[in-house]
C-alpha cells in the first residue's frame, strides 16, 4: 500500500536537511509489571520476541530460556491462552534486580488507576479514574499523573512515565520547556488548580527561544495541540509550523535519527513524535486551519511505531519500515500495531481525502471512488480482535478507536459538499448538503439490507465506537471536528434527505451532550456543541409528540425508515452500526428512558 503522498503539484517549503543526534540513555529498559488478572498470552515470551526467534511458548518457561539460564515470562495480549489452567502457570513479570528498578527514586508518583464507573446523561457511562494509590505528595506530581491519565492516551510520543522521569532526572535541565507544557496540560484536568499561570508560562516558554532538541519539538507539538482545543488557532498554527520546522533541522523524519541512539525506548519516542506531528498536520489542514507549512511535503522514511502495551513494556522490537508494512499488506498480513493502522488511514486521509474537494470537477468522481474504497479496504483489514477495542482487562485501545472514527468521518467528509467545510456549522448548514457523485445513495430493497445513504451508516458506524466504556477526557481535543461532520449529516438527513426520525434527532442529543461533557476540558467541543443546538433549534422543529410509539403510523415520507429503525427486528442488516433495538428502545448503548419523548426536544426548543 503506498504510504507517501503524492506531491506533483505541491513545492516543498521545508529544509530536507538531516543530521541524526541522540539524547542521554535511559535505564535498561524491562517489562513493566501487570495485573494477572484474565492474562492472556502472546504467541512467544518477551525474551524470544525482542530477539525476533521462534518460541515454543511452553509454559512455565519456553525451552529456549531454560537452556539459555534467562527469566521467561509472557507479555499480557488480546491472543493467546483462554484455559485458566494454563494462565495459572504463566509469569508475567520479569525478576526483580535489587540494581535497578523500573520506577525512579523521585517522588513522581503513578498514574492514577481506573476502578469505578460514572454515568453519563442518557445512560452512556465511561470510567472515572480515581487513585488507589497514595494522593501525590505536591502540584507538580499530580499534574503530571493527570498529563499521563488523560492526554498522552490519545497522543503517545513522550516515553512512558516512568521512563519519561527517569530521563528528567538525569538531565532536568533539558525538560524545563516540556515540563512547562505537561503542567500546563495537566492543569486543564483538575479544577482545583488554576491554568492562567501555568498557561502564561508556558506560551512565553514556546514564544521564546528554544534549544534545538527532540524535547523542544514534542513541547511545541503538545501545547499546539492544547491551543487548538482552546480555540486559540493562530498560536496553534505558529506552534505547530515551529514544531516542524525543528525537526525536520534536527532529521527527525530520517529513519537514521531514532536509530542513532542506543536507548529503544527514546527511539520508539522519537519515531511516535514524528507520526504525531504527521496526524495534527493532516487533521489542520481538513479543519481550513491556516498553515504555511505543511509536513506532508517532507520525505520521510521513519519506521512505524511499536504496539502501545510494548512500548509500556519497555522491550521494543524491531520496528517495521513503510516499504515493508506496503509489502506485508499486499500480501494480505494484518498484524500491525494499532499505530501502524492510524498512520495508514491519516496517508489516506492525506493523499485522497484532503485533495477531494480542491479538485477539478472533471477528477471529483475519480477521488471519490478511489479514496472511498481505500478507506473500505482499511475497515476490511484491521482485525476483529482489535476492532473490540476493548480487551479483557477493560483496558481500551484508544489509538485504534482515532483510526475507525477518522475512517468513519473521511466517508463523511467525501459526502459532504465542499463550501460546508470548516467548523462553522450556523454559517454554512443552510447552504445543503452535497450534489453529484457523492450524493449517491445506497438504497437496497430487499429483506435485510440496510437502506439508509452510505453517509448514514458512516455516521451509525461512529456512534457504535461510543458503546465502549473509556473517559471522555481522554479523547483528543480535536475529537470536536469529527462529531461535527457525523452532527451533520443525521442534520442533512432530518432537514433535507426526507429521512425525519426520532432516532437521528436522539443520536444528534446525544452527540450535544458528549460533546458538552468533552467541553468541560477543551473550548473547542464547547462551542461545536452550542453551534449544533443552535442548528437543531432553528431548523428542527418539535413535532414528536409524547403519545408516538413505534408502529403508530407517521408521515410517508419518513414512515419505512421509523418502522426500520424503531421496530424489534431481529434480522436487522448486518451492516447496520448498532445492535438491533429491543422493546424499549436502546440505541447502540445509549439507552431512551421511558420519557424519551421528552428528551429528543430538549435541543430543539429556546
Amino acid at each position: 500500500m503506498e504510504m507517501s503522498r503524492d506531491s506533483e503539484n505541491r513545492t516543498s517549503s521545508l529544509s530536507r536537511q538531516g543530521s541524526t543526534a541522540s539524547s542521554p540513555d535511559g535505564s535498561e529498559p524491562k517489562a513493566a509489571n501487570r495485573s494477572k488478572a484474565n492474562i492472556r498470552v502472546s504467541l512467544a515470551c518477551v525474551q524470544c520476541r525482542s530477539k525476533h526467534v521462534k518460541c515454543d511458548a511452553t509454559l512455565p518457561a519456553c525451552n529456549r530460556c531454560q537452556q539459555e539460564d534467562k527469566p521467561c515470562f509472557y507479555a499480557k495480549s488480546r491472543r493467546g491462552i483462554r484455559d485458566p489452567k494454563k494462565r495459572s502457570l504463566i509469569s508475567d513479570k520479569p525478576p526483580m534486580t535489587s540494581s535497578a528498578s523500573f520506577l525512579p527514586t523521585s517522588n513522581f508518583s503513578s498514574p492514577p488507576s481506573v476502578h469505578s464507573l460514572q454515568d453519563l446523561p442518557s445512560g452512556w457511562t465511561v470510567n472515572s479514574m480515581s487513585s488507589t494509590d497514595a494522593s501525590p505528595k505536591n502540584e507538580t506530581e499530580l499534574l503530571l499523573d493527570l498529563f499521563y491519565s488523560y492526554f498522552h492516551p490519545s497522543y503517545p510520543c513522550l516515553p512512558p512515565k516512568r521512563f519519561f522521569c527517569n530521563h528528567v532526572k538525569a538531565n532536568p535541565n533539558s525538560y524545563d520547556f516540556l515540563l512547562s507544557v505537561i503542567n500546563f496540560c495537566g492543569s486543564l484536568y483538575a479544577n482545583q488548580i488554576p491554568s492562567d499561570d501555568l498557561r502564561e508560562a508556558a506560551y512565553s516558554a514556546a514564544c521564546g527561544s528554544l534549544p534545538f532538541t527532540v524535547q523542544s519539538v514534542q513541547g511545541l507539538l503538545v501545547l499546539s495541540i492544547a491551543a487548538f482545543g482552546e480555540m486559540k488557532f493562530e498560536h496553534h498554527t505558529g506552534w505547530a509550523n515551529r514544531a516542524v520546522s525543528i525537526a525536520v533541522e534536527l532529521g527527525m523524519n530520517q529513519k537514521a535519527f531514532a536509530d542513532g541512539t542506543s536507548d529503544s525506548v527514546l527511539a520508539e519516542s522519537y519515531r511516535r513524535t514524528w507520526w504525531c506531528l504527521t496526524f495534527q498536520d493532516s487533521t489542520r489542514n481538513l479543519c481550513d486551519i491556516g498553515s504555511t507549512l505543511t509536513i506532508a511535503d517532507v520525505d520521510s522514511d521513519v519506521d512505524l511505531p511499536c504496539e502501545e502495551w510494548e512500548y509500556e513494556s519497555g522491550i521494543i522490537p524491531q520496528p517495521i519500515s513503510q516499504s515493508q508494512y506496503e509489502t506485508q499488506v499486499n500480501l494480505g498480513h494484518t498484524d500491525f500495531s494499532s499505530m501502524a493502522y492510524l498512520i495508514d488511514i491519516c496517508k489516506i486521509q492525506t493523499d485522497l481525502v484532503l485533495p477531494y474537494n480542491e479538485a477539478p470537477d472533471n477528477k471529483k468522481a475519480e477521488l471519490f471512488e478511489r479514496a472511498d474504497a481505500r478507506i473500505c479496504d482499511w475497515l476490511r483489514r484491521v482485525p476483529k480482535w482489535k476492532m473490540n477495542l476493548v480487551d479483557p482487562d477493560g483496558v481500551v485501545d484508544v489509538v485504534l478507536y482515532h483510526g475507525i472514527a477518522i475512517a468513519h468521518v473521511n466517508r463523511l467528509r467525501l459526502r459532504q459538499s465542499a463550501p460546508r467545510s470548516g467548523l462553522n456549522i450556523r454559517e454554512y448548514f443552510p447552504l445543503g448538503p452535497a450534489k453529484g457523485p457523492d450524493r449517491k445513495g445506497q438504497v437496497v430493497k430487499g429483506f435485510g439490507w440496510n437502506s439508509h445513504p452510505i453517509d448514514i451508516q458512516a455516521a451509525n458506524g461512529y456512534c457504535d465506537l461510543f458503546r465502549h466504556p473509556f473517559p471522555t477526557k481522554t479523547l483528543r481535543a480535536v475529537f470536536a471536528t469529527g462529531t461535527l461532520r457525523v452532527a451533520l449529516a443525521y442534520l442533512d438527513a432530518c432537514v433535507f434527505l426526507g429521512l425525519d426520525s426520532p432516532v437521528f434527532r436522539e443520536r444528534i442529543n446525544r452527540l450535544v451532550q458528549i460533546l458538552t461533557a468533552h467541553g468541560e476540558t477543551w473550548a473547542l467541543s464547547r462551542k461545536i456543541a452550542e453551534d449544533i443546538k443552535v442548528v437543531a433549534k432553528e431548523y428542527l422543529t418539535p413535532r414528536i409528540s409524547r403519545s408516538w410509539r413505534p408502529g403508530v403510523s407517521e408521515p410517508e415520507a419518513w414512515g419505512a425508515v421509523s418502522s426500520s429503525l424503531l421496530h424489534e427486528t431481529p434480522n436487522l442488516a448486518p451492516n447496520f452500526g448498532f445492535e438491533p433495538y429491543q422493546p424499549v428502545c436502546q440505541v447502540g448503548g445509549w439507552t431512551l428512558n421511558d420519557t424519551w419523548s421528552a428528551n429528543l426536544t430538549d435541543i430543539y426548543q429556546a
